[in-house]
């Protein structure tokens, strides 16, 4: 099998992809990419992430310098499927201020609704759906998502087909299947792509505000139904479906802390897609508020020049006091608490008892004092489970660099020195 190298280049990306694969994976691309422009060239000077090569075992080899083991699939769909989840990686390792949620997102009057992933939600089956009901989508699995110099937050169209996971759920609807018996469609056992017409989908790179979030919640036999949701309960759930960990946590969090409270969020309870489309329809028919405008949070003190702030890991916290460390971004809404960790990497929640340690750390404490506080509190807990849990809890903020240890004053250990041993 003798195989021609040449070299997959998408608009918008400084880097491409090496391909040495058969004429069938060339022909899928156009299914795939079917609003994300693209060229297939035999010879350039940019660099390149990732590699496709269809070996001799009939396997199709992805790799990547930013993936941890080499994979292969012998089905072509199952690695453009693979590209695509590291094209979304790519767009943030060449832009790192933009933040990246794992949902869909169509447009409604103007804006840009978002709906983020969760499992057996019907995500995909949705988005076609909607799009089989004219809503023009922007994406079916991830939304960059950036700030301009007006403030605006805009959701960012990714180019890429919708993909159903196979069978196909009745519950998609009668207007869903005809829609998808005239289009263009490449599929293998487990997954259908889904080539939209050019006014269907929003073409790559387009932009558009967002205006609000819906969390899905499918269930059998359900009646479509749509309801506010806690600002506490959309937060965690944005955190949790963002994967923009090329940027600074305390910007990720602080923009997530922002949408949450000036966007609608909602709770969309259905089964059948049909149904909810209409709800979905009628509730953003129009927009009632002016579009918040987002200001950057301002940089701290101890935050270098790439953006990691400058904590320190503690792996010992049996001995000596410690408080909450200076610089962590500290987000608290409906009685829950989100913290950004070591070097601004990383976003933690904290349950109601790690809270409470938080909080107690906000003056100088040792472990020791932390257990009796909190027994002085909750006298009922057996004092075995405190110690327990505040150990843990201690050990869990000094790895994450989310505390600061009380070194001794100079003048105190100098007078200390000058004392005559015992």
């Amino acid at each position: 099998m003798d195989l021609k190298q040449e070299y997959l280049l998408l608009e918008g990306l400084d880097a491409g992809i090496t391909l040495k694969v058969n004429a069938a994976f060339q022909e899928s691309l156009p299914l795939i990419f079917s609003h994300w422009p693209y060229e297939i060239v035999s010879e350039t000077s940019r660099e390149m992430f990732a590699k496709i090569e269809l070996k001799a075992n009939g396997r199709f080899a992805f790799t990547s310098p930013f993936i941890d083991s080499d994979n292969s699939y012998r089905d072509p769909l199952n690695a453009i499927c693979a590209l695509v989840a590291e094209l979304a990686w790519q767009r943030l390792r060449e832009d790192p201020s933009l933040l990246c949620i794992h949902g869909a997102a169509a447009e409604f009057s103007g804006r840009l609704v978002v709906f983020p992933a969760t499992r057996k939600a019907g995500k995909s089956t949705l988005s076609v759906a909607m799009a089989a009901a004219g809503i023009r989508m922007f994406t079916d699995d991830f939304l960059p998502v950036s700030v301009l110099d007006d403030g605006i937050i805009r959701g960012i169209s990714s180019g890429v087909s919708p993909r159903l996971r196979l069978p196909l759920p009745a519950q998609i609807g009668e207007n869903a299947q005809a829609y998808l018996a005239r289009r263009q469609l490449l599929t293998n056992k487990q997954y259908t792509y889904v080539k939209p017409l050019k006014t269907e989908n929003a073409h790559f790179g387009e932009a558009q505000p967002l205006g609000g979030f819906v969390f899905l919640e499918r269930a059998d036999g359900a009646t479509a139904e749509i309801s506010e949701i806690s600002t506490a309960k959309a937060l965690k759930t944005l955190i949790y479906q963002n994967f923009s960990r090329a940027g600074n946590a305390g910007d990720i969090l602080a923009m997530l802390e922002f949408v949450a409270l000036n966007l609608p969020c909602y709770l969309l309870k259905y089964d059948q897609a049909e149904p909810a489309i209409a709800l979905l329809q009628a509730q953003f028919a129009a927009w009632d508020a002016d579009l918040p405008r987002y200001a950057p949070r301002a940089k701290l003190q101890n935050e270098a020049k790439n953006g990691e702030i400058l904590f320190s890991r503690y792996t010992e916290v049996k001995t000596g006091q410690f408080e909450q460390a200076t610089g962590v971004k500290v987000v608290s809404t409906d009685g829950q608490r989100f913290l950004t960790g070591r070097n601004g990497q990383s976003i933690h929640y904290l349950n109601q008892g790690a809270a409470l340690i938080w909080q107690i750390l906000s003056e100088p404490a040792s472990l020791d004092e932390a257990v009796e506080i909190l027994l002085a509190a909750f006298p009922e807990q057996a004092r075995a489970d405190v110690q327990k849990d505040v150990l843990r809890c201690f050990k869990d903020f000094g790895k994450n660099g989310l505390l600061r240890k009380i070194e001794s004053a100079p003048e105190a250990a100098a007078h200390a020195a000058q004392q005559p041993a015992p």
